[in-house]
């Protein structure tokens, strides 16, 4: 007998979408399956919508209070069944044969942890996104490399990896643990990186879902805003930082030998030294957080030893040190902000030449008004004004 999936689907306010998710993962070729759905305090129309939906496989559980997106599949999880385990965003849309194609991986090769796929983006209107379009619709479509330089690539442009095309052994969920629920906007990202420092995975380039990114709502965590775009930033320096920090040795090695500044090193102490430096130069959206380089000394146990190290192999001194922790806790890259300062002060004296030439421009007329107004309160005043006063009132009862 095939052996079982399960599916889980978080739910909150995707009333337009849910069915269509909900049947994309029924209608699988790969029909031994069980299907989580949690709605996570919907305040649409998702409930009423879910409850029209039959199937035996489907199982639909309706918080009592929001939990949020990685409560909701921590607590999904733990009920699910099967021994491999798929999730798929509430909005998103599988291929008929998803699920089949990625088990025939799993069976045939052991030492998987997870399969992946690409995936076809598509906007709330089910319209495919292009190369017109500001979303980079090709950052889903990757091939298979070693884990070594997959760890590189998540260090050099981050996530890669679409979450609703994932499906994992649950014996590698069972170690791994639960996601992170201090990440809402890069759970899945954390998620992959101490999956791959455990495990190989394998990527069907095929485009076996369709994942959805909304262009004007803000129904998803995809959107651009302000808040998310900071929270992206904390979000991701924490991930490299665990990342490096517990990243294996041969697995770093093989990652980032070419940037060492001593391509031999190859203990502990020195390791420590070239993450350290790697750290140093790390740059996320104009940001360099020097705090993630710091930490590693701060908080490793033999500081003598390491600075021994940190003399003889790579010249640099306690001294370096004090300089370097002195600076400011986020250095930002000057150039980037120089620019912007001169963009801004463009626009700024272009904004004050304009105000300038508004305002003479109102004055001018303000000063015609003025004129205007004088004359006529003088023309009132005037006595041939009182003598036409009766002409006037016939001439605008004759235009009646």
């Amino acid at each position: 007998m095939k052996k079982l999936v399960s599916v889980i689907i978080p739910s909150y306010n995707h009333d337009k979408y849910i069915n269509e998710c909900i049947m994309s993962v029924l209608n699988q070729t790969y029909k031994n399956i069980e299907v989580y759905v949690m709605d996570d305090c919907s305040t649409d129309n998702s409930v009423n919508v879910l409850k029209k939906i039959k199937d035996y496989r489907l199982k639909v559980l309706y918080s009592k209070k929001n939990k949020g997106t990685v409560r909701t599949i921590n607590e999904l999880m733990k009920k699910c069944n099967g021994e491999y385990i798929a999730i798929i965003g509430s909005d998103d849309i599988w291929e008929t044969d998803k699920i089949e194609k990625q088990v025939k991986v799993l069976e045939n090769n052991k030492k998987i942890g997870a399969v992946f796929s690409s995936a076809e983006i598509i906007d709330e209107n089910n319209r495919i996104y292009t190369d017109d379009d500001a979303f980079n619709h090709e950052i889903f479509r990757n091939e298979n490399m070693k884990s070594s330089k997959r760890m590189r690539l998540f260090f050099e442009i981050g996530n890669h990896l679409c979450h609703s095309s994932s499906l994992i052994r649950k014996s590698v969920i069972n170690k791994i643990g639960d996601y992170d629920i201090t990440y809402r906007q890069l759970h899945d990202y954390d998620y992959w990186v101490r999956l791959i420092n455990e495990y190989d995975i394998y990527i069907i380039n095929e485009k076996l879902l369709k994942y959805r990114r909304f262009k004007k709502s803000k129904k998803n965590l995809s959107n651009n805003t302000c808040e998310s775009m900071i929270r992206v930033v904390n979000e991701n320096n924490s991930i490299i930082g665990w990342m490096i920090k517990n990243i294996k040795d041969k697995l770093f090695i093989e990652a980032f030998n070419d940037l060492f500044v001593n391509k031999n090193s190859s203990t502990t102490e020195e390791l420590i030294c070239e993450k350290y430096f790697l750290l140093m130069k790390y740059e996320f959206m104009g940001v360099v957080n020097m705090q993630l380089a710091l930490s590693l000394v701060y908080e490793y146990h033999d500081k003598d030893k390491l600075f021994k190290i940190f003399e003889k192999k790579y010249n640099y001194y306690l001294k370096d040190f004090y300089k370097d922790s002195g600076k400011t806790y986020d250095v930002f890259n000057y150039n980037i902000i120089n620019d912007c300062n001169s963009a801004v002060g463009k626009a700024i004296n272009c904004s004050n030449e304009i105000i300038e030439k508004q305002s003479n421009i109102i004055n001018f007329y303000s000063d015609k008004i003025n004129i205007l107004e004088t004359n006529l309160n003088m023309l009132k005043k005037s006595l041939s004004w009182k003598i036409t006063k009766p002409l006037r009132k016939i001439k605008g009862l004759i235009k009646k």
